[in-house]
């Protein structure tokens, strides 16, 4: 294991740690919607489930060096959860609660996957 092989991990796996993301922003969005009395086949919903199978089938291709493997376990089960919360008729809170704990544990165990990014918000460009 290299830090070069990390470094290929972290740029590979980062997108799809970001899709990830927000499949869970999004469905998190679509409960409060959905609790506000909108109906759940929102057009996002699409939208996730498109971002979801991307991420699935590209960590599913990435390769993983041994120090990256617990990193690369997080994101798969985070995708699990993300699957059953996408589960038409299933609560997804359950899941989706269990996505973004993956998602956090996957955060803290190598650099360049924060669970907030700042570069989209007001004081981003500061």
């Amino acid at each position: 294991m290299t830090d070069d092989q990390i470094t290929a991990y972290v740029i590979a796996a980062q997108p799809y740690f970001e899709d990830l993301k927000q499949v869970a922003a999004q469905l998190a969005g679509l409960l409060v919607l959905e609790a506000a009395g909108a109906t759940p086949d929102h057009p996002m919903l699409l939208s996730a489930r498109e971002a979801h199978r991307n991420a699935t089938d590209g960590l599913r291709c990435t390769r993983v060096p041994v120090r990256a493997r617990a990193h690369h376990r997080h994101l798969l089960s985070a995708s699990v959860y993300l699957t059953e919360a996408l589960r038409a008729g299933a609560d997804p809170l359950a899941p989706l609660q269990h996505a973004y704990a993956d998602l956090r544990a996957a955060s803290k165990l190598l650099p360049g996957f924060q669970m907030i990014s700042f570069e989209q918000g007001c004081c981003g460009n500061a």
